[in-house]
């Protein structure tokens, strides 16, 4: 019996040393990126504190690696490459690709704008009964369109404001409308029949929104002309979905009050948008999961102060002390953070979990609030992203992007 017992109890003892094991790998894995960008003529050092040796394919001649105590890459020519990964110069671990571009600079902003965009067609909020002339409810659209839809065209004319959508329902009466929409990239036709209410006018039971607009953040300018902002995309508040613009603009804005955040309760910036000619800086070409993107006019650019500085790569971001730029006292001010956790092989908007430490921005906004998404995060004098999200039962965290994840959306 004692026998039996000691051998499940090895076989129990292995069992957990494996368990142990595949976690360890897999933390290693995880802390090594799929991706990563380098400069050319930079000598990059690989994986430090990792037990990793990696290898190129012999027939790539532009990547030199150096060092057995640790692995350094260097390349005198752009392009695209993919190392091996090993776990100690044995286990394969995984293939890392590897991108030689040239060094990127960026000035940062930090400033507050006021965002107006148009979208590409009505968006649909929801539907609704509707209370017929005979006292009856219809439910002409549900289960037709739903929300998020955007309606493109009502038979055969293209609608893109409120008062067309009304004005086409009218004319169509209670006669069958053939209507155009775009749901998930895909564009089809549906059938909705009005329905004639009390006072003569025929409804369709569709709630829909045409623009929408916001205040935000700048992160970044290129030596170009072209910037980047909020680091998320804009999405519909009722619907949370991302937005399909067919344009849009940014203009000067003023913070006029600040929400402190509370714990499950987040803040927010009010500000004042201006809309007119003279006061619009630029046009948004693009709107992405990553944050907004477009061009800023020369004057405005002519008008402000460039202070260009490098980016940092991902895999040089260091957990520590950094700084967020932000203009929520009239103007852009250094605010002190620490970079708490980095999950380089985040794709999306949540690289990065930091922690608002400067004692003069936690009495003023108690931590990150809304409207500070955008505002860049610097650490040893480089750009390394942007702030995202607040954390709601935290409003001292959040989380931010990486800045060559924006870049890549940007560009």
């Amino acid at each position: 019996m004692k026998k039996m017992y000691r051998r499940w109890l090895l076989v129990a003892l292995v069992a957990d040393l494996c368990v142990i094991g595949w976690l360890s790998i897999r933390s290693i894995a995880e802390q090594v990126p799929d991706t990563m960008l380098t400069y050319v003529g930079k000598e990059e050092e690989l994986f430090s504190g990792l037990p990793l040796t990696v290898k190129q394919d012999k027939s790539v001649e532009t990547l030199n690696f150096a060092g057995k105590e640790k692995a350094t890459l260097k390349s005198e020519k752009k392009g695209k490459y993919s190392v091996d990964v090993k776990l100690f110069g044995v286990f394969p671990l995984k293939s890392v690709d590897v991108k030689v571009v040239d060094e990127v600079y960026l000035a940062p902003s930090g400033e507050p704008i006021g965002i107006y965009v148009e979208t590409n067609g009505l968006l649909v909020l929801g539907t609704a009964s509707v209370e017929g002339k005979d006292g009856m409810l219809y439910d002409p659209a549900t289960n037709i369109v739903k929300s998020g839809d955007y309606i493109l065209k009502m038979n055969g004319k293209a609608v893109k404001t409120i008062k067309e959508f009304n004005e086409a329902i009218q004319k169509a009466g209670n006669e069958k409308m053939v209507i155009r929409i775009r749901r998930n990239d895909q564009e089809t036709n549906v059938s909705i029949k009005p329905v004639e209410v009390k006072d003569g006018s025929s409804k369709l039971g569709i709630w829909v929104r045409e623009d929408t607009q916001g205040i935000g953040t700048m992160t970044y300018v290129s030596e170009s002309g072209a910037f980047g902002a909020l680091g998320h995309g804009i999405t519909d508040a009722d619907t949370g979905t991302l937005m399909n613009l067919s344009g849009g603009e940014l203009f000067n804005t003023e913070i006029l009050d600040i929400i402190k955040g509370q714990r499950g309760m987040p803040g927010e910036l009010e500000g004042y948008i201006n809309m007119v000619a003279d006061n619009c800086i630029g046009t948004i070409k693009n709107n992405t999961s990553l944050g907004i993107f477009g061009q800023l006019s020369t004057e405005y650019r002519k008008s402000e102060e460039m202070n260009y500085m490098p980016i940092c790569l991902k895999q040089d971001i260091r957990e520590g002390k950094a700084m967020i730029l932000s203009n929520i006292e009239g103007e852009v001010n250094e605010y002190g953070i620490e970079v708490e956790e980095i999950k380089r092989n985040s794709t999306d908007n949540k690289g990065m979990v930091i922690h608002v430490t400067d004692e003069k921005l936690l009495k003023l906004t108690g931590g990150i609030v809304q409207g500070m998404s955008g505002s860049p995060i610097i650490q040893d004098g480089k750009i390394i992203g942007a702030v995202t999200h607040v954390l709601v039962n935290d409003p001292t965290r959040g989380y931010g992007i990486f800045i060559e994840n924006m870049l890549n959306h940007g560009n």
